[in-house]
């Protein structure tokens, strides 16, 4: 009797090694690439907003909605639309930077509850 436990509980190890190993495996294959691109873009987001505040925010917008514009026509024909895709793309470029302005904030505060216990 004490085989027959013994073996019922090595399969039992294995196949949960195995359960185990399988989903270390689809970690590193799917989620761990997915995690590098979300981290990647709220750095991205973060690192816009603060540039956004060191050269002065609506400089920046201006001048970036400019580039996204002048990219958008580089690849269009039909130009008679230009002053409103400029107003979208001044849109679009404000509110990534009032986005990574708000993660930067949620960001920090969340450092401060964990390092000094602030806002407990």
């Amino acid at each position: 009797m004490n085989l027959l436990f013994r073996f019922i509980r090595f399969l039992v190890l294995l196949v949960a090694s195995a359960l185990f190993n399988v989903l270390i495996t689809a970690f590193r294959f799917l989620l761990l690439p997915l995690l590098i691109a979300v981290l990647g873009t709220l750095f991205n987001l973060v690192f816009l907003s603060i540039r956004a505040t060191v050269n002065g925010p609506a400089r920046f917008i201006d001048r970036l909605a400019g580039e996204w514009t002048r990219r958008i026509f580089d690849r269009v024909d039909d130009r008679e639309h230009i002053h409103e895709v400029y107003q979208i793309c001044r849109v679009l470029v404000g509110a990534l930077i009032v986005l990574g302005w708000s993660i930067t904030g949620f960001f920090t505060v969340e450092i401060l509850r964990i390092v000094f216990g602030f806002f407990i």
